[in-house]
């Protein structure tokens, strides 16, 4: 009987409204605008955003197949026993998400119509920090798919620029967001990450240089650019050089605010992923006791690559308030030391791995492996060991087989290496007709058949196609 009350004072309101002047019923305020559905947006609304798409591609699916890839963490259950050995996971239905996070909402389309704002009103600062993003999103596009469209990407066609050049323009964006950063304007409104501290942003952007200097500085016959390596230490110097300074991801235990990673554990997912031995065993050897305290549960006992250790295995502590570094100083201090150790200055090499490892709260030193670029090893393990669920552990592995993963014990399917790539995205692939084929690896990734320590590298060694 409401239901049909309601209805018919419904129809009653019509016939008042259409006396009175039906050209105006359907127009006004919330009636011809939908509040739901806005078709415009300031900066700083954009800006909010985009942060807030940032941490969630950062922390979540399918990004976070990229520590599994290399066993930072053993998926061991379910489709995620397959995407440790290999058997899914490499398809572009798997990588559509990343690509669409990367140019649609939250990513560059947001990104592009944010600066403009930001521009127009005059706010230089917030257009700063905007680039900064956008060259995080486009470098790791970059890394993950190779060519990629930067140049002309958002336009009705957009063509495929070459890796290099992407990385050359990535580089003139963070160049820009410098700049910018120093200019007029109070930031964006809401800053999630640096309450507005611009030294900071300005920090990351160095840092950001420096990583992609470095994801560059490899030539296709395994040796380093000098050029390159000095552009490292250039960039690490004006680098975050304090953990305070980390760009990390923000939640809190309310509601659809807490650490994706953790929802991920606890939810329908629960038990599809374990603590990975490798990366408990290298807490262990390289000292980094704390962070080993903070991510599991003692006895430490983690599981292999699509095996699990069974019942007494550890449980993961990452609980709803977690932080996850995106941008780090260990990640500054300890590019600025490869690059010193690639150019052939050991002794500061030796001294940022000890000041990267203090920094964080470890007591005592890092031990240093033996063997062959014993030291050159330890820094990359000690990234690879403080970069928990962090990407760049990944490319890591790429450029150096550090560290030296075997295949995957139950491996049982096509692959003979560690996947070199995301596959384009299934989307640009059915719309873009520029998409190119995909090839096995990125040019940037070129294959090494032997560790740097000079012993084969199982998970590229029998790599197909470079």
């Amino acid at each position: 009987m409401k239901i049909k009350s309601r209805a018919l004072a419904l129809v009653a309101m019509v016939g008042v409204a259409t006396t009175f002047g039906c050209n105006n019923f359907l127009t006004g305020d919330k009636l011809s605008n939908n509040p739901n559905l806005p078709t415009s947006a300031t900066a700083d609304q954009l800006f909010i955003g985009v942060q807030v798409a940032t941490m969630a591609d950062w922390e979540a699916y399918p990004l976070n197949l990229l520590p599994t890839w290399v066993d930072q963490i053993a998926g061991v259950n379910r489709q995620w026993a397959n995407y440790a050995d290999y058997a899914s996971g490499t398809d572009n239905v798997t990588s559509d998400g990343t690509w669409i996070a990367t140019y649609g909402p939250g990513g560059l389309a947001d990104l592009r119509r944010a600066e403009n704002e930001a521009t127009a009103s005059g706010n230089l600062k917030e257009v700063g920090e905007l680039k900064v993003l956008e060259a995080l999103f486009m470098g790791t596009a970059a890394d993950l798919f190779g060519d990629v469209p930067y140049d002309s990407a958002l336009t009705a066609e957009p063509k495929f620029d070459a890796q290099a050049d992407v990385y050359t323009h990535v580089q003139a964006t963070l160049d820009t967001a410098i700049t910018d950063l120093a200019g007029a304007g109070a930031g964006g409104a809401v800053d999630f990450f640096f309450a507005s501290d611009f030294s900071k942003w300005t920090a990351m952007a160095h840092t950001l240089k420096a990583r992609y200097f470095m994801h560059t500085a490899e030539n296709s016959d395994l040796s380093y650019d000098n050029t390159k390596l000095n552009s490292v230490l250039t960039e690490t110097a004006s680098g975050i050089l304090d953990p305070s300074g980390d760009f990390a991801t923000q939640h809190t235990s309310n509601n659809l605010e807490a650490n994706l990673f953790y929802e991920f554990l606890i939810g329908s997912r629960a038990g599809d992923v374990e603590p990975s031995q490798l990366h408990i065993s290298l807490l262990q050897s390289l000292n980094d006791n704390n962070l080993l305290a903070s991510l599991y549960s003692s006895p430490y006992l983690g599981s292999a690559a699509g095996i699990s250790a069974g019942s007494h295995v550890s449980s993961f502590l990452v609980n709803a308030t977690t932080k996850m570094i995106i941008v780090g100083n260990y990640e500054n201090t300890l590019l600025s030391a490869e690059a010193h150790y690639r150019l052939g200055a050991t002794g500061p090499a030796g001294t940022e791995l000890q000041a990267e490892h203090a920094a964080y709260g470890e007591p005592g030193a890092v031990p240093i492996v033996g063997g062959a670029n014993g030291l050159l090893v330890t820094i990359i393990n000690e990234k690879f060991a403080r970069g928990f669920l962090n990407p760049e552990v990944y490319f890591d592995y790429l450029r150096t087989c550090v560290p030296n993963i075997p295949l995957p014990a139950n491996i049982a399917n096509a692959f003979t290496a560690v996947p070199a790539r995301f596959n384009y995205g299934f989307t640009e692939e059915i719309t873009n007709t520029k998409t190119p084929s995909d090839p096995i690896a990125n040019a940037n990734w070129p294959k090494h058949a032997t560790s740097p320590s000079g012993v084969a590298c199982f998970g590229q060694k029998d790599r197909v196609g470079g």
